[in-house]
């Protein structure tokens, strides 16, 4: 497979239910994230993340927050020598409706821009909402769902992938299954 986009909150790490990671101390990777990057890392030509943080243009942190989470993000995964290709990341409001705001392709498009040897439709996208799961369908991604069945989204979700895991560690291990 080509490229691996994931999304942050809810995949990377726990999410915030009503709130923001607005520091590196409420930076708390999922069970087992690091573990299934050291299976994905190899099986993918680039891996990227792709993250709506409209904590910014709200004013609840900064970019330059949001920034030393990344930087802590890719330090853990250098760390191990599974680092992300990069990170992009969209500011804006649910309202502005930009280009770059998932469900829209902006960041996927920057990503092509930065690596041209993507192809998305040898793409996998892994999210836990319905706006991850449109962002994967609007660039001819595969969409996989990761997260908790009983999402308020669930049902629609499921009309967009059928593929529906628990956790990223779980997607991990189903691919090295098939591999075998």
């Amino acid at each position: 497979m080509n490229t691996l986009f994931l999304d942050r909150d809810g995949v990377v790490n726990v999410q915030i239910v009503g709130g923001y990671v607005e520091s590196v101390d409420q930076f708390v990777f999922i069970d087992h994230f690091l573990e299934a990057m050291k299976l994905l890392r190899p099986r993918f030509k680039h891996i990227v993340l792709v993250t709506n943080q409209q904590g910014i243009a709200k004013k609840i942190c900064t970019q330059a927050q949001v920034d030393a989470v990344h930087s802590y993000l890719q330090m853990r995964l250098l760390a191990q020598q599974t680092p992300m290709d990069a990170i992009y990341c969209c500011p804006h409001l649910a309202g502005e409706n930009c280009g770059c705001r998932k469900p829209q392709i902006g960041m996927a498009l920057q990503a092509k821009n930065d690596f041209p040897d993507i192809d998305f439709a040898d793409s996998v996208m892994i999210g836990d909402s319905l706006s991850d799961m449109q962002f994967a369908q609007n660039a001819g991604m595969l969409p996989v769902h990761v997260g908790p069945i009983r999402h308020p989204d669930f049902d629609e979700i499921l009309s967009i992938t059928k593929y529906h895991f628990d956790s990223l560690y779980d997607f991990a291990h189903y691919l090295d299954d098939r591999r075998k």
